[in-house]
């Protein structure tokens, strides 16, 4: 959708209002041509921010988004690399939808040693539910690996 809007309008400056907090959202809006992206929790306040910025020309990131993002512990905490090969199995078929239970009778786990791989892979993704463990594996092509 902002593509086809720069490209009808190139001196439109598209802002994304959205639910989405990760950077992979952000990448995408910034690389479609947006100009300001803004979380929907966001004050009305940070929404004129953004507005005005863009009309000034630049751009505009949700200082919370930004915040993170810039973080120290933002860049290799969300780094795939850092997960054990079973922390990703886990995680993987999280994505996919299968249950704890599933997941320890696929695996031949527990399923509390299931949960502790998916306690420590979350924390160490800080993914915090069910729907952003699937954009994260969407985004690094985990899913597409295993269909």
């Amino acid at each position: 959708m902002i593509e086809r809007l720069v490209e009808r309008f190139p001196e439109l400056g598209c802002i994304a209002l959205t639910a989405h907090e990760d950077p992979g959202c952000l990448r995408r809006v910034l690389a479609a041509g947006g100009r300001g992206f803004v979380v929907k929790r966001s004050t009305a306040m940070d929404l004129l921010q953004a507005i005005r910025c863009v009309l000034a020309g630049d751009n505009y990131v949700d200082p919370a988004l930004a915040a993170r993002i810039l973080s120290p512990r933002h860049g290799p905490q969300c780094d795939p690399a850092n997960l054990s090969e079973r922390e990703r199995s886990v995680i993987q078929l999280v994505a996919l939808g299968y249950s704890n239970k599933e997941i320890s009778s696929r695996l031949n786990l527990s399923i509390k040693t299931i949960e502790t791989y998916r306690t420590r892979a979350t924390d160490k993704l800080e993914l915090h539910s069910r729907a952003a463990i699937v954009r994260f594996a969407q985004s690094n092509g985990w899913l597409a690996e295993l269909q």
